[in-house]
């Protein structure tokens, strides 16, 4: 016959200390655990965001360049444009040099170099919600202050479409392409490859015969003489607002290069 052995009910009961010590080291080691996964979340922060600003880097070096090459062509137009107005002057006084109105006019009258800023890593970054992750709120107030107030106003001061349409009617006011098929095919030839027409202007200075206006009317050309002046004053405003996002890219490339300690490539 089996004996059953029941549990001794008088066994002798825990000390409290015995429980505070087991209660100490079940704390400790989940106070460790969650000290020691705050560590790894924190260094990981630091890898990611460090990642990020080097996006973020690359693309201000990308405005930086973008900034540079349309400042310099607008400053080109802005002196094509000067000459047009000098060509102009001379025949409102009835002094007509019709090629070189034609050739300013085509080259010069509804040009502008118009920069695209690169936003992909700064958008990346805030829909990631990793914009957090930057502690010197300083350097995190001038990223805000690029990206959101200097690229909006120099996109706010860009020669706008309807300014150009007008341009350009008030410009087929006077010139014909009639006797440039060279000049329309050099567009017609334009591929996927690339926007450059590369049509040489110089055609037309030494077009033969010479080019005709369609009207000489003194007060007619006197106001697309104004709307080229107004032409240029907003390519010095839109220029201004370029080399000023110009000036601001490289200080903040600097700034989060010291912050991060990023080496320059």
């Amino acid at each position: 016959m089996e004996v059953h052995h029941h549990p001794d009910l008088h066994h002798k009961p825990k000390k409290w200390k015995e429980y505070f010590l087991e209660f100490l080291m079940i704390f400790l080691a989940v106070t460790m655990g969650f000290f020691a996964e705050q560590v790894r979340e924190y260094y990981a922060d630091k890898g990611k965001i460090k990642e990020y600003m080097q996006e973020i880097v690359q693309s201000l070096k990308y405005d930086t360049v973008r900034c540079n090459i349309n400042a310099q062509e607008n400053i080109e137009i802005h002196t094509g444009l000067d000459s047009l107005k000098a060509e102009l002057k001379n025949a409102i006084d009835g002094k007509i040099n019709s090629n070189a109105l034609y050739y300013y006019t085509l080259k010069y009258s509804t040009n502008f170099g118009q920069v695209v800023f690169n936003t992909s890593a700064i958008n990346e970054l805030k829909n990631s919600g990793s914009l957090r992750l930057v502690e010197n709120k300083n350097l995190l107030g001038e990223i805000y202050d690029y990206y959101e107030r200097k690229i909006f106003a120099t996109n706010y001061y860009m020669p706008s479409t309807n300014h150009l349409d007008e341009l350009k009617k008030a410009q087929n006011n006077f010139f014909s392409l009639i006797n440039l098929d060279d000049y329309v095919q050099a567009f017609n030839n334009i591929t996927d490859k690339t926007y450059d027409a590369n049509y040489n202007y110089k055609n037309i200075l030494e077009h033969v015969p010479s080019l005709q206006l369609l009207t000489t009317n003194s007060l007619d050309l006197q106001r697309f003489y104004t709307q080229i002046s107004d032409h240029q004053i907003e390519i010095s405003r839109y220029n201004f607002w370029i080399l000023y996002c110009q000036k601001a890219a490289n200080k903040l490339i600097k700034d989060i290069q010291g912050e991060y300690h990023l080496k320059d490539e």
